[in-house]
C-alpha cells in the first residue's frame, strides 16, 4: 500500500480511537465524580428506569402520552403529560417492579410564549454557566413554562442554588424540585411540599428526604 494512503488512515482511526476514549472518559468521570451515588446503585437505577420506562411504552404511553421515567436510590419518578385516564395505569406498570416508592408528575395542558425546546435550552445554559453548580447531575423537564429538577446533587446548598437559578430563567412560570441529597439508607415517601419566598417564579419542593 503507498504511505500516501496509508498515512491518512492510520491518522483517522487514531482520531476515532482518540474520540471513543474521551467519550469513555467523561461518562467515567460523571458516574464516579459527579453522581454521588455508588457505582452498583446508579446501575441498578438505570436498569429499574429502563425497565420501566420499556413496559410504559409497550403500553402506549408514547406520543403524545410520553412519560419520561427517573429513578434515583430505587426511587422512581413519572413525569409527563398523561390523560387523567391513563395516570393510574402508568404508577401501576411503575409500582410492579418494586421500586422503594413511585412518585408521579403529571403535567396539566398548558399554553406558553417560550416553546418547550428554547426554554430547556435556556435552563441548561444557566445551569451550565453558574459557579458552584454540577449541572451534569440534575436532570430538567420543561413543558409550557413549567420545570421540574431531578437528580442527586451534593448538599442543600446545591440544590437551593439550582432552584434560585431555574426560577430566574426568562419564560419560567413554576419550579418544581425533586432534588435528593446523597444517602446511606433507603428513603421513604415523598415529603409535602414546601413554598419558597422571593423574586422569581414559584417553587413547590416535592423531594424525598435525606436519611
Amino acid at each position: 500500500m503507498p504511505q500516501a494512503a496509508f498515512v491518512p488512515s492510520v491518522r483517522a482511526a487514531f482520531l476515532a480511537a482518540l474520540l471513543l476514549v474521551c467519550a469513555l472518559v467523561q461518562g467515567c468521570a460523571y458516574g464516579i465524580y459527579d453522581d454521588k451515588r455508588l457505582m452498583d446503585t446508579m446501575a441498578d437505577d438505570k436498569a429499574m428506569a429502563t425497565s420501566i420506562k420499556t413496559a410504559l411504552m409497550q403500553a402506549d404511553f408514547t406520543g403524545g402520552w410520553a412519560v419520561s421515567v427517573y429513578c434515583f436510590y430505587g426511587n422512581v419518578f413519572l413525569v409527563g403529560e398523561v390523560p387523567k385516564n391513563m395516570q393510574a395505569k402508568a404508577v401501576s406498570i411503575a409500582r410492579s417492579y418494586k421500586p422503594r416508592s413511585v412518585t408521579p408528575h403529571w403535567f396539566t395542558p398548558a399554553k406558553s410564549d417560550t416553546g418547550n425546546v428554547a426554554l430547556a435550552t435556556s435552563l441548561r445554559a444557566d445551569l451550565i454557566g453558574t459557579k458552584g453548580l454540577s449541572s451534569t447531575r440534575i436532570d430538567t423537564e420543561v413543558n409550557a413554562g413549567r420545570v421540574v429538577l431531578l437528580g442527586v446533587v451534593q448538599d442543600d446548598a446545591e440544590k437551593q442554588l439550582a432552584i434560585r437559578v431555574a426560577r430566574r430563567v426568562k419564560g419560567v412560570t413554576s419550579v418544581t424540585s425533586y432534588l435528593m441529597l446523597p444517602q446511606t439508607a433507603p428513603a421513604t415517601q415523598p415529603s409535602g411540599s414546601q413554598g419558597t419566598s422571593g423574586g422569581g417564579a414559584p417553587v413547590e419542593e416535592r423531594e424525598l428526604p435525606s436519611t
